[in-house]
């Protein structure tokens, strides 16, 4: 079967989704993504201009994962909007992504930030995607609570870094517990920030 130009650049950039997996982002080379697809080290470079780009579109790949992930989780979880959010935090520390072999990737990858400005540039705009859809559901509760919006901002850059912090936590010390811990505390948070407030009187 003849496979398209989008689906072999697809199978090579999970093809070194696995390799990152296996063996790092110092490690990583056009051969072994080749081993590990099974084709040729020309198809990478016919379909990808440099490493560089490989990387950037693997970085796109774990994080598009991630948004899927949640996307599903909150379309199970209950209407209310503190509830959404706390599926949408919970997201990202469930076994899956607290999986030694896709942390490693994650971290490998923001590594690789530091040194690349491409990659920069791409984790800085999926951040900002991220923070953009938890801030739009801070808003929803707010608007439930009919709080002032005020503390939305605060509360996600908080949050942020909270989140980024769990996770090399989880790196060090792998305690569940501390996981748990860290997201109760950022729904207390919330509740603290965004209190319930008064129903607006009828005129």
């Amino acid at each position: 079967m003849i496979r398209s130009p989008q689906d072999r650049r697809t199978e090579i950039i999970e093809a070194a989704f696995r390799c990152l997996q296996e063996h790092g982002y110092a490690k990583l080379t056009a051969r072994k993504i080749a081993e590990h697809s099974n084709i040729s080290l020309g198809h990478i470079t016919y379909h990808f201009k440099d490493m560089k780009e490989v990387l950037v579109e693997t970085y796109r790949y774990a994080s598009r994962t991630l948004f899927e992930a949640t996307q599903r989780d909150l379309g199970r979880s209950s209407k209310s909007p503190i509830e959404q959010l706390r599926a949408f935090l919970g997201t990202g520390f469930n076994k899956v992504f607290l999986k030694r072999d896709y942390l490693r990737v994650r971290i490998d990858l923001w590594s690789a930030a530091l040194a690349h400005d491409e990659i920069a540039a791409v984790e800085r705009e999926l951040y900002e995607s991220y923070r953009a859809r938890l801030s739009e559901l801070l808003g929803g509760v707010a608007i439930d609570r009919h709080c002032e919006p005020d503390a939305v901002t605060p509360l996600a850059d908080t949050i942020m870094a909270t989140l980024d912090g769990l996770w090399l936590d989880w790196e060090r010390r792998h305690d569940e517990a501390a996981i748990g811990n860290g997201l109760d505390g950022c729904i207390a948070l919330v509740n603290a920030k965004l209190p319930q407030g008064e129903l607006p009187q009828a005129g």
